[in-house]
């Protein structure tokens, strides 16, 4: 009787915990997909700007809470931020800031809701924040953390920045090496070596290019579909132009200089020679390299990683591009006029380098300053 009760009662505790999911599939209820908000994924200012409109209704209403944190304001010309004693003494304050005029963030105070500034923003050095908007320029001090979100008319991201959100700018977003990011947008982005280091860079001298009229050896050219093929490994030799794309089912190289009309597609890795300029997409299923001074009309995409080299240019002024891939890795003097996805791990370096799979002896390798794409 007793071994009877003990293992009813281990049955019991085995069971009971699973009665709502056997519930759920002997009668389904739950069979309506999660709503996905489609505006939120393709528009990269969509948190900034549900934001601010939503700020901007509660400020109207005298609402005292948004998103279940308390609203603090801050007049115009205010000394200081009024923090409270309790949140000095926490070193964190969990308030949503309101905050008139410019604003320089207090040192050694973690923000851990929204921060709105309706002018300036300046941010602490070694500081955490949740998220941030500014109305005019944003400044993240170097080594700040930034959990969710940036915004600001232009920003500028300070060295050792840990972006682990989107950071947009409605203009212009400079950012500095060593910052690690997720998403990155703007209309344009540049990366600089440091802060007012950024100079415009003159033409790119044009050099002569041979017409492409005979592909190399197992490149097959097709007139109406204005595309070679390649089903292995392809070589185009430098100062080559042609007007049409190139798919490779294996590693595709470009030397420096070519000027591709179309469109680049590797199977494998695909490295752009220094100096060239592509007017359409490069695409790959291995990692892709921008060899320095190269120009990208169009995207930039891998399965693997891509790293771009100083000097490139991708996208154009009224003509943004993407770049995305799960790693990204980007050098100084790099312009980018639109937006760069890293699915896990992006980086700013001091110069990005890439080994490829013919002189490494295996599958290609990324090779970062602080190994952060291996």
């Amino acid at each position: 009787m007793m071994l009877s009760l003990l293992v009813g009662l281990a049955l019991l505790v085995m069971v009971l915990p699973l009665m709502p999911a056997l519930r759920e599939w002997r009668r389904p209820r739950d069979v309506v997909p999660l709503k996905i908000d489609e505006t939120d994924a393709l528009d990269p200012l969509y948190l900034a700007h549900s934001f601010a409109a939503l700020l901007a209704e509660a400020v109207k209403v005298g609402a005292t809470h948004m998103g279940g944190s308390g609203i603090a304001h801050m007049a115009r010309g205010a000394n200081g931020v009024p923090l409270l004693a309790t949140e000095v003494a926490a070193g964190r304050t969990d308030r949503l800031w309101h905050i008139q005029g410019d604003v320089q963030l207090p040192e050694n105070m973690g923000f851990y809701a929204e921060v709105s500034a309706s002018a300036g923003l300046h941010t602490a050095a070694h500081n955490v924040y949740r998220a941030l908007w500014a109305g005019g320029q944003a400044t993240l001090a170097p080594f700040c953390t930034v959990l969710r979100w940036a915004h600001g008319r232009e920003l500028h991201v300070g060295t050792g920045c840990h972006l682990a959100g989107r950071v947009t700018a409605q203009d212009t977003l400079a950012v500095e090496p060593g910052v690690f990011f997720m998403l990155l947008h703007a209309s344009r982005i540049d990366f600089v070596a440091q802060r007012g280091s950024l100079r415009a860079r003159g033409p790119e001298p044009v050099l002569s290019c041979v017409a492409m009229t005979d592909w190399p050896a197992g490149a097959v050219w097709s007139p109406p579909a204005r595309r070679a093929f390649a089903r292995s490994a392809l070589r185009i030799e430098d100062r080559r132009a042609w007007h049409g794309d190139v798919v490779c089912l294996a590693d595709l190289d470009l030397g420096a200089h070519c000027q591709a009309d179309g469109s680049l597609k590797a199977r494998g890795d695909l490295h752009v020679g220094a100096g060239c300029h592509i007017s359409g997409s490069v695409v790959a299923d291995g990692a892709v390299h921008l060899a320095a001074n190269c120009v990208v009309l169009g995207a930039v995409l891998s399965e693997v990683a891509i790293v771009v080299g100083p000097g490139c240019t991708v996208g154009a002024p009224g003509a943004p591009a993407t770049i995305t891939a799960p790693h990204i890795e980007i050098a100084p003097g790099v312009t980018v006029y639109g937006t760069l996805w890293a699915e896990k791990k992006g980086w700013t370096a001091e110069a990005a380098t890439f080994i490829p799979a013919s002189a490494a002896g295996q599958s290609s390798r990324i090779l970062p300053a602080h190994g952060v794409l291996a």
